[in-house]
C-alpha cells in the first residue's frame, strides 16, 4: 500500500550505482569466504515487466529481477535466494487467479510457480498474502518447493506458530558445511487490517517478542548465520518495548535482538541502503547487514557476508549491502515463457472493454480537491449500502461514502489514474481501485465524523497564508489514508493546526451535531482499523459486511450503466484561507475546479502554487488542458508565457477583440486570473 517518489526512485538509484562501485573494489579478508544472499520484497505479484493499468512496459517484475540473480549465480552458485513477502496480490494478474479464475486442485499459483522455478531458497509472508483468506493462502503455499516461514502468527490462544517459524538451510561454501537460519515475521496488523479474514483463527503478536525467544534457539541448533525476513519497515523513531506490536519494526530488530546477522525489511516500498534508513547510508545496523530491495521487482538487494572458520562453524568477519536496480535490464526470457500464458490471460481479462465515460476520469486534483475519481467510488458505495439497508433497522438513517485517492502520485509521476474519454476497460477500474477491498459499512456518530475527517486533514501541511510558496501537501502521508467523505458538506482550513480543520460540517444545510448518526460506506481495511481513524477496528459497530469487493461493484455499476460521466459534486473544498495574494479569488476557483494545482504532474511540487513564479509553457499547457481540453503544441515547456502569446493560444476557445495583450511574462497567478476568467465567460454562453 505504499510507493517512493520519482524523486526517490532516482536518488537511491544512483546512491546504490555509486555503492556497488566502491564495494566491487572491497578485498575479503584473507582467508575469508564469500556468503551471497538475494532478497526481493514486495513484488505485489508483478512478474512481466509491465503495466497492467496503462497496457504497456514497465522497468518492473521478477523477469528483470531473473536477469540480475543468473548474473549473481554465475559468479556466486551457491548463492541464496530469498523473498520478503507481499507476493501474490498486487496487480490484475493476483486478482485474477484469486477470484476471477480461481486456482484447480494440484495448480500452482504463476507466480509462485515463478519463484520455484527460479530457485528461491526461503520465503515469508507479507501482510497481502492475508487479503484473500487463509483458505486461498494455504491452497497457495502447497504450490511452493520451497520452505515459507513466519515465527509471529500463532494459533488462536497459544504461542503455536501456525507456520513453520524458521528453516536451518544446510548448505556447503569452500568445501566445509554451514548452516543458514531463515527466520520470518509479518506486521502484527494483519489482525486488524484483515479481521474478516483472521478473527479467531489464528493470533498475531510483536516481531522483536518472537526473535528474542526464536533467535537463540536457531543458533542452538547449529545455525552459523541467522538471516531474518522481517516485512516491516526500518524506522529509527518507532521505540520498541515488550509487546509493542510496532508495524515497522526492522530497526529494532537490529538493535534489540542479539544473533542475527542480515535483515531484509520490507512493506514501506522504500531502499534500504537508501531513502528507507538515510541514518545508515551502508545499510549497516549495529553490525546487522540491512538491505530493503524497494518494491514490485524494482531492485534485488545483495548482502555479501565475509565469513572465516571457527572451530566446526563459521564467524562473520566483514558483511556489505547493496542493492541492484532492475531498470533497463533486460528481460528473463525464461521467465517470461514461463509466465506467457498467465500474463496474456489477464491482458485479455483486463483490456476487454466494459462500458464508455464521457469524460476524463483522473487522480492528480485529488489530494487538492473533489474529483471525479472519488465521486465515482463514493457515489458505488452509498448505492448499494441504501439499497442493501432497506427493510432493515437501519433504513432512514442517512448514508455517507467514504473514499480516499490510491494512485495520486506517491509511486512516482505515473501513479494516477489517467482515464481518458472513450471505451472503459476492467483494468481502468483497477487503476481507480487498486486494492482488493470488500464494502463494508458502520455507524457512526457526528462527533465521529469529525474526528474522521480531522484524521483525514493530516493529509495537509499547516501554512501560513502567502502566495503559495509553502506546498499545501503533506509529502509523508499517503493519500490512501485521504479520507473524503461523500454527503456532507465541509471545508478543510489548513491554516489551522491538526485537529482543529474540519469547519461548516453541515448535512442538507444544517450543522452537523455531535450525537447525530450516520451510516458510513467504507472498505473492509478502513473499517478494520487500517489507517487509525476513529470509530474503527475493535470499535467500529458494523452494520453491513456482504463480503463484496468495491473494484467489482464499480464494473457492475459501470456495466449497466453502459456510459458513465463522474463529476464531483464539490461537497468539499479547502478554505480560502490559505493565500494572500490580489489575485487569489482566480486560484481559488481553479484550484477547486482541479486545474491548478502548482506543478501539475511534477510530485516533487504537487501543491506549491507559487503564484509569483514565472508562468512556463509546460505549466500553461497542462492547465489548458485540464480546463479546456485543449491539447496546446508546446516546443519549450521551460519558456516563459507572455499575456499574447497566452490569448493568442486560446483563440480556438474564445475570442478576445478588444483585449490587447503585452508581450510580458506572465506569473502563475497572472495565468489563473486569465484561465478562470475564460472558464466564467463560456459558463455564462447559454447552452444551443
Amino acid at each position: 500500500m505504499r510507493s517512493p517518489s520519482t524523486r526517490r526512485v532516482r536518488a537511491w538509484s544512483i546512491a546504490v550505482l555509486v555503492m556497488a562501485t566502491v564495494l566491487a573494489a572491497t578485498v575479503s579478508p584473507a582467508g575469508a569466504s564469500e556468503l551471497v544472499i538475494m532478497a526481493t520484497t514486495d513484488v505485489h505479484a508483478n512478474v512481466y515487466p509491465w503495466d497492467y493499468y496503462a497496457n504497456r512496459q514497465a522497468d518492473v517484475g521478477l523477469a528483470l529481477v531473473d536477469t540480475l540473480v543468473q548474473r549473481i549465480r554465475a559468479e556466486h552458485p551457491g548463492a541464496l535466494l530469498l523473498d520478503n513477502g507481499d507476493l501474490i496480490q498486487g496487480t490484475p494478474l493476483g486478482y485474477y487467479v484469486a477470484r476471477v479464475q480461481p486456482l484447480r486442485p494440484g495448480q500452482a499459483h504463476p507466480v509462485i510457480d515463478v519463484l520455484n522455478r527460479m530457485g528461491y531458497d526461503a520465503a515469508t509472508l507479507g501482510n497481502h498474502e492475508f487479503n484473500y483468506g487463509l483458505d486461498f493462502l494455504e491452497r497457495t503455499l502447497e504450490g511452493a518447493r520451497y520452505p515459507v516461514v513466519l515465527a509471529n502468527v500463532y494459533r488462536p490462544g497459544t504461542r503455536e506458530p501456525y507456520f513453520t517459524p524458521y528453516v536451518l538451510l544446510e548448505r556447503e561454501l569452500d568445501g566445509r558445511p554451514i548452516t543458514v537460519g531463515v527466520i520470518g515475521f509479518t506486521p502484527p496488523q494483519i489482525l486488524v487490517w484483515d479481521r474478516s479474514n483472521l478473527e479467531g483463527r489464528l493470533e498475531v503478536g510483536d516481531i522483536v517478542d518472537a526473535a528474542r525467544r526464536l533467535v537463540p534457539e536457531m543458533r542452538a541448533k547449529g545455525a552459523d548465520v541467522v538471516v531474518a525476513l522481517t516485512h516491516s519497515g526500518a524506522s529509527p523513531q518507532a521505540r520498541w518495548q515488550p509487546g509493542a506490536l510496532l508495524e515497522n519494526a526492522a530497526y529494532a530488530l537490529a538493535r534489540e535482538v542479539p544473533g542475527i546477522d542480515v535483515i531484509v525489511a520490507g512493506h514501506s516500498h522504500l531502499a534500504i541502503p537508501g531513502d528507507g534508513l538515510p541514518e545508515h547510508p551502508d545499510g549497516i545496523v549495529d553490525g546487522v547487514a540491512m538491505v530493503q530491495p524497494s518494491y514490485w521487482g524494482r531492485a534485488l538487494g545483495v548482502v555479501t557476508l565475509e565469513l572465516e572458520p571457527e572451530g566446526d562453524g563459521w564467524r562473520v568477519a566483514g558483511r556489505r549491502a547493496e542493492l541492484l536496480p532492475t531498470r533497463g535490464v533486460e528481460p528473463s526470457a525464461r521467465v517470461l515463457q514461463w509466465a506467457r500464458e498467465a500474463h496474456e490471460t489477464t491482458l485479455a481479462y483486463v483490456t476487454s472493454p466494459i462500458g464508455r465515460t464521457l469524460v476524463s476520469i483522473d487522480s492528480h486534483a485529488s489530494r487538492l480537491t473533489d474529483s471525479g475519481v472519488i465521486q465515482l467510488i463514493n457515489d458505488v458505495q452509498r448505492r448499494y449500502v441504501e439499497q442493501a439497508l432497506a427493510g432493515t433497522p437501519w433504513e432512514g438513517i442517512p448514508v455517507l461514502s467514504a473514499a480516499a485517492p490510491f494512485k495520486s502520485g506517491r509511486g512516482g509521476l505515473t501513479d494516477y489514474t489517467d482515464i481518458a474519454p472513450g471505451p472503459v476497460t476492467i483494468a481502468d477500474v483497477a487503476s481507480i481501485y487498486v486494492y482488493d477491498n470488500t464494502l463494508k459499512a458502520i455507524e457512526v456518530t457526528g462527533a465521529e465524523l469529525r474526528a474522521w475527517l480531522e484524521h483525514a486533514a493530516r493529509n495537509f501541511r499547516q501554512v501560513t497564508p502567502g502566495a503559495g510558496e509553502t506546498p499545501l501537501l503533506e509529502p509523508r502521508f499517503p493519500g490512501y489514508n485521504f479520507d473524503q467523505i461523500d454527503g456532507v458538506e465541509y471545508e478543510i482550513d489548513v491554516t489551522r493546526p491538526v485537529g482543529e480543520r474540519i469547519v461548516r460540517l453541515t448535512y442538507q444545510g444544517r450543522p452537523v451535531e455531535p450525537d447525530d448518526v450516520f451510516i458510513l460506506a467504507t472498505n473492509n481495511y478502513r473499517a478494520d482499523g487500517g489507517g487509525g481513524f476513529p470509530a474503527t477496528g475493535a470499535q467500529a459497530r458494523v452494520v453491513l459486511d456482504p463480503q463484496v469487493e468495491s473494484r467489482q461493484l464499480i464494473i457492475e455499476q459501470i456495466v449497466e450503466a453502459g456510459t458513465i460521466a463522474p463529476q464531483p459534486d464539490g461537497n468539499w473544498r479547502l478554505a480560502r484561507t490559505y493565500l494572500d495574494h490580489p489575485k487569489a479569488e482566480y486560484v481559488y476557483d481553479l484550484v477547486e475546479r482541479g486545474v491548478f494545482l502548482g506543478g501539475l504532474t511534477d510530485g516533487q511540487r504537487l501543491g506549491q502554487l507559487g503564484l509569483d513564479e514565472a508562468l512556463t509553457w509546460g505549466l500553461w499547457a497542462e492547465m489548458v488542458e485540464r480546463a479546456l481540453g485543449i491539447q496546446l503544441q508546446v516546443a519549450n515547456p521551460e519558456g516563459v508565457v507572455t499575456g499574447r502569446q497566452a490569448l493568442a493560444s486560446l483563440g480556438d476557445v474564445i475570442a478576445f477583440p478588444a483585449l490587447e495583450a503585452a508581450d510580458v511574462g506572465l506569473t502563475r497567478a497572472d495565468g489563473a486570473q486569465l484561465l478562470s476568467g475564460v472558464l466564467a465567460a463560456l459558463e455564462a454562453v447559454p447552452a444551443r
